[in-house]
């Protein structure tokens, strides 16, 4: 079993390991930055200041801090939902379609959906 931090963002529902969330902060704090890349929404001041990405459409009312590749940053969600423990075997392929980064490895079958199984790795290489 392992245990995932769920999330929605753009009207789907979404999950990620646990271990590597590392806390849930508030959107508020975004500073945008000027000719950013892609993905990228802004950053939250710190030291070091927290790239903050956003490739999954979020109107974003939440970032949820990763890491991942020896390296920390916020993705932006519309809201943290909870925890949810998962069998290694309920994760199902990664659906065929997506892009080059292929954010999402697995999908789950919930009982309101399909859980779409974030790849924090693959997050990563959206910096």
């Amino acid at each position: 079993m392992t245990t995932m931090v769920c999330f929605r963002a753009a009207g789907a529902a979404y999950c990620l390991p646990l271990q590597a969330a590392r806390s849930v902060r508030t959107a508020a704090d975004v500073i945008p930055l000027p000719d950013t890349a892609a993905d990228v929404a802004g950053i939250i001041p710190g030291d070091p200041p927290l790239t903050v990405i956003s490739p999954l459409n979020a109107s974003g009312r939440h970032i949820l801090v990763i890491e991942a590749q020896g390296q920390a940053f916020g993705l932006l969600v519309d809201r943290v939902t909870g925890l949810r423990r998962v069998d290694a075997d309920d994760i199902r392929p990664a659906p065929k379609g997506q892009g080059r980064h292929r954010l999402v490895s697995g999908t789950i079958d919930a009982d309101d959906g399909i859980v779409f199984v974030a790849d924090p790795t693959a997050l990563a290489g959206r910096l």
